[in-house]
């Protein structure tokens, strides 16, 4: 898998004690797989590409989300259980495949990348999350990235390049409102409270350089 393009992964699961747990076991690996969290995979569900999911005791709306992002990112689920014999009743139809909550973050990383390579990209276009300067941070920010979503380190290059919220949202097609909550879920994993902070962490980082951020193919530049 290329540092260039991790596989963007996220998790449905109502013990709420998992998530932390997986994206300490991912975080070594950031390079190759993104967790992201629900709330941000249902925003862009076309940037999704592999749905881990617990059917043990999972809520009605949480089978809601699910069979919505299934059907809306074009990515199959993948049973994530400590159970060997979980029923796999398909709240989203289809899975792929079942992986073990005991699996290590190695045996993780590689599992999630396997059912990728088997099921492949969703057909048609992927949305316009960059991830060169995601690939950027991982690569010079070591332990500083912070868990960084692809969209959360694009927006912080297009901040270190002198964007402004509202030029963002027009040029990333976000409402001003998704451009801000990124952009407070970006400032409180970086540690900074202020755009020129922010400006300063992005150009020690190395996303400075307007290449980074790719205008997406066949839009207008804002």
């Amino acid at each position: 898998m290329s540092p260039s393009a991790p596989v963007v992964a996220t998790l449905v699961d109502d013990f709420h004690v998992v998530l932390p747990g997986v994206r300490a076991l991912l975080e070594p690996y950031r390079s190759r797989v993104v967790l992201v969290e629900l709330g941000d995979a249902l925003v862009e569900p076309r940037a999704v590409d592999v749905i881990l999911y617990e059917p043990v005791r999972l809520s009605q709306s949480s089978h809601s989300m699910l069979r919505s992002l299934a059907a809306s990112s074009g990515a199959r689920p993948v049973v994530y259980t400590w159970r060997e014999h979980s029923a796999q009743g398909a709240p989203a139809g289809p899975v792929v495949g079942r992986l073990s909550k005991s699996l290590t973050g190695a045996q993780l990383v590689a599992g999630i990348e396997a059912v990728h390579r088997h099921v492949g990209p969703p057909p048609g276009p992927r949305p316009t999350v960059d991830r060169a300067a995601h690939a950027a941070v991982v690569a010079r920010g070591g332990a500083a990235d912070n868990g960084l979503t692809p969209r959360e380190a694009q927006i912080l290059a297009l901040i270190t390049q002198g964007y402004t919220n509202v030029e963002i949202g027009k040029r990333l097609y976000l409402s001003i409102n998704s451009v801000k909550t990124y952009v407070r879920g970006a400032y409180r994993k970086i540690d900074v409270e202020r755009r020129t902070q922010a400006v300063a962490w992005g150009l020690q980082h190395g996303l400075g350089d307007a290449e980074m951020v790719r205008q997406p193919t066949g839009t207008r530049a804002s």
